[in-house]
């Protein structure tokens, strides 16, 4: 019989949970321990529930544990780099949350780290495992539409003054690396970049106008795509209707021949069936009884689908037998362009995005 995986979580909190449930479910493998940082009653806690021998508060002490084979770095998003840079040297095989981390050179650390130690580096962007946003990026590959000319997207949630006044780091420059899209938004960014390619050059306007924090409640950016398509994104946790869908986003990517509309957790394709007239086909592409998971005003509403499904590849992958899912060379775009829509932001003009 196969040797079970032998998994180490970093970081205690809510999304925590949701690998340690997904790495039980899974069945190949086993939680071997768990770090919890400063809280240790909630670290005890976490051991107890999900019965984990071993919990400590630095995950320094678990680096060389011959039984961890794999880790989920669950910790603040500033500190993701480090601790993946420490357990790749000891060839250990990480799944990383999201965002990959805050600064480029963080990321470019990691990934480096990851392919000089031979070693599995995924992340988690659940919006990639929808079926149907599946079927709109093959459809929109197909060039089935056309040109792609106009994108358009929003992500539209509600974050109140406790959720982060709860935490050391929610909110914070030093962790957090940034708010709206940084933070809440980037799976939404992600989404956009996965179904419409790079952003060549964006030009910003960011501020926080409605919570006592040190990052963006607020964000709006013109966008020119690398396929020729002009663009616009809007991002906010002020919305008092934040969009019913998985992550709170919002996507409209109109092209030659038809749209493609991700809203309310739902894809519909809008197909044009005459070139020189209106004549509009409505073709949805989910399920009649599909479920939406709502977690645009209440992020511990998780996809417990998707998240397993992510899980699972990165036990998959750990052990050789697949490839992983959402590689760190590709969930690192999306932050690079946060980055230089805050750039661009802060020196008021357009920018080039450089994608390293």
């Amino acid at each position: 019989m196969k040797k079970k995986l032998g998994v180490a979580i970093i970081g205690c909190g809510m999304i925590a949970k949701s690998h340690a449930e997904a790495v039980i479910n899974d069945g190949r493998a086993e939680l071997i321990a768990a770090a919890y940082g400063t809280n240790l009653h909630k670290g005890q806690e976490f051991a107890e529930k999900f019965g984990i021998p071993r919990i400590v508060g630095d995950y320094h002490e678990l680096l060389g544990d011959p039984a961890i084979d794999a880790v989920c770095i669950c910790s603040p998003s500033s500190l993701h780099a480090e601790c993946a840079v420490d357990f790749a040297s000891h060839g250990v095989h990480i799944l990383c949350e999201k965002p990959l981390d805050v600064t480029k050179e963080k990321m470019t650390a990691m990934i480096d780290a990851a392919k000089k130690n031979d070693v599995v580096l995924g992340c988690v962007f659940p919006n990639r495992t929808i079926p149907t946003l599946q079927k709109a990026k093959a459809i929109l590959e197909s060039n089935e539409l056309g040109a792609m000319r106009i994108v358009e997207f929003q992500y539209r949630g509600y974050r109140s003054p406790v959720y982060f006044t709860s935490s050391k780091w929610k909110g914070t420059k030093q962790y957090d690396g940034g708010g709206a899209l940084m933070n809440q938004g980037i799976h939404g960014v992600d989404l956009m970049l996965y179904l419409t390619g790079d952003v060549a050059s964006v030009c910003a306007d960011v501020d926080t106008l409605g919570r006592d924090i040190e990052v963006e409640d607020t964000a709006s950016a013109l966008l020119r795509f690398k396929n020729g398509a002009k663009g616009v994104l809007m991002g906010t946790t002020l919305s008092h209707v934040p969009e019913p869908s998985p992550e709170g986003d919002s996507l409209r990517i109109e092209c030659e021949r038809g749209t493609i509309v991700y809203a309310n957790g739902k894809t519909t394709l809008y197909r044009n069936r005459k070139e020189d007239e209106f004549d509009i086909e409505v073709i949805p592409l989910d399920e009649p009884d599909a479920n939406c998971t709502n977690s645009g005003s209440a992020p511990e509403n998780i996809n417990m689908e998707a998240h397993q499904l992510i899980v699972s590849n990165f036990i998959s992958a750990s052990f050789g037998e697949e490839e992983i899912m959402i590689p760190a060379d590709s969930a690192r775009r999306a932050v690079d362009l946060v980055l230089t829509i805050y750039e661009s932001s802060k020196e008021g003009k357009w920018l080039p995005v450089h994608y390293e």
